[in-house]
């Protein structure tokens, strides 16, 4: 089985960002990037998990975004045109080349979450692109900083374990903040996994203090258990509902504990996050430059 598609969540309100959100999404905020030229560059968040996917071999995505809302598409759509102008002018810049090389092997589909119903209501949004295949799903406002190993181990988890749900934890302080995972540790066809028997969201009496990272992979089997998931006392269709619901149903759930001391979770929800992540991203590339001048003796 090879695993081809993701979906990408960028559909909230992005409340916690206003005034900035009402002219751009928060998915779309730049975060610092080495540039093909060896220098720093600044790019959206949701191109960085379009290409660190899109390196493991996925090459069809879907992302679920707001009503009338058209940012992240505009942004993925390089015309021909315009390409041929900047090349005429010596201006086509080795990143804009790479991004157009990926846009042109990849299938992109949009799909519209009318009102903010919640992250699972969302994500049940993609179900007519999922069909019958496994799919990673990513949420678009935040990204596992050089990530690339993380993500593969969690695609080679899920097939390995051959489960219906292969999710990403991380140890936090206050796990009443987050949805959590409860169960135990187990070996499975060579693979040490955390077998998921519970997940609740944002608990005032947490299982454990596993919290999820916004990174999943699932089988199509997610969908059918978001389909019979009612919202919650907020209104909103949770995805660890959606979870639980799977669990019932007799569906493996799995997940892998993400270690915070090689990998960092990143996410650009609030300003103090948007800051630390634009800092940390800044500080990844200056130091990955740094090393390479010193390897080459430059």
């Amino acid at each position: 089985m090879k695993i081809e598609k993701a979906v990408i969540t960028a559909a909230g309100e992005g409340s916690r960002m206003l005034p900035l959100t009402r002219g751009i999404r928060k998915e779309m905020l730049p975060l610092c990037a080495k540039s093909r030229s060896d220098g720093l560059t600044l790019k959206p968040l949701v191109q960085i998990i379009l290409e660190e996917l899109y390196a493991l071999g996925l090459r069809s995505f879907c992302f679920v975004v707001r009503r009338g809302e058209h940012m992240i598409k505009d942004y993925f759509t390089l015309r021909e045109t315009y390409l041929k102008y900047l090349k005429r002018m010596g201006k086509l810049s080795e990143d804009l080349e790479a991004l157009r090389q990926i846009l042109s092997d990849v299938n992109l589909e949009f799909v519209y979450q009318p009102l903010p119903k919640g992250f699972g209501d969302a994500v049940r949004k993609a179900a007519d692109f999922v069909g019958d295949d496994p799919f990673v799903l990513h949420a678009g406002d935040g990204l596992i900083l050089n990530g690339r190993q993380v993500y593969a181990g969690l695609v080679d988890a899920f097939l390995r374990t051959q489960a219906s749900g292969m999710l990403l934890t991380r140890l936090v302080n206050n796990p009443t903040k987050y949805g959590v995972v409860s169960g135990r540790f187990e070996v499975v066809n060579g693979s040490r996994v955390f077998y998921v028997d519970g997940v609740v969201e944002k608990p005032t009496s947490p299982p454990s203090n596993m919290a999820l990272v916004a990174v999943y992979v699932f089988d199509h089997t997610i969908m059918d258990a978001l389909q019979a998931t009612l919202a919650g006392p907020t209104g909103e269709v949770e995805l660890t509902d959606g979870i639980m619901h799977l669990i019932r149903r007799n569906g493996r759930v799995y997940a892998l504990e993400l270690d915070e001391v090689k990998y960092k979770w990143l996410s650009v929800g609030t300003p103090e996050g948007y800051l630390k992540a634009l800092e940390i991203t800044r500080l990844s590339v200056e130091g990955s430059l740094a090393y390479a001048n010193r390897s080459s003796g430059i």
